[in-house]
């Protein structure tokens, strides 16, 4: 594999190989002791930790972190995923409310009135963000230029 790959080759591997051709991405989890699962933590280790080194292939791009649970830490489990998109510029696209649906089955998912209706406002609004940028492309309004990183550490 190439500089932008990881040394297990998998499905990052066959992302990131995909993803400068998607403009908006979301990313979701089933939650799992107030967190993302830990299949979800790796890939966005892995994938984001590829990009941070090989380019910010995902700067500019809008993104949101859904999160599926029978109760409760949905929202701890966001604001994990979250934090990988606002470290590599990613606007993060809001809904009406938090982005998880609550349910221990399918069944019961269908029956979280609440929770659809948060999933179909960020979708609406993940469409919209997304043409808002493509019609500002087409007037040459485009992402801020990256500034080169500075790091500050506080140890010394």
């Amino acid at each position: 594999m190439g500089k932008r790959s990881c040394f297990r080759n998998d499905k990052v591997n066959e992302f990131v190989k995909l993803m400068d051709e998607y403009d908006g991405f979301v990313f979701g989890t089933p939650v799992h002791y107030a967190a993302a699962s830990g299949e979800m933590a790796s890939f966005l280790d892995r994938v984001f930790f590829i990009d941070e080194f090989n380019g910010n292939h995902f700067a500019g791009k809008p993104a949101a972190a859904i999160a599926t649970c029978r109760r409760s830490g949905g929202t701890a489990a966001l604001d994990q995923m979250n934090k990988y998109m606002t470290d590599c510029n990613m606007p993060v696209v809001p809904s009406q409310y938090w982005n998880v649906v609550h349910g221990n089955t399918t069944d019961e998912i269908r029956r979280d009135t609440e929770g659809l209706q948060t999933m179909r406002v960020l979708a609406r609004n993940m469409a919209w963000l997304l043409k808002c940028i493509a019609v500002g492309s087409e007037h040459g309004i485009r992402f801020p230029a990256h500034e080169q990183h500075t790091m500050t550490n506080f140890i010394r």
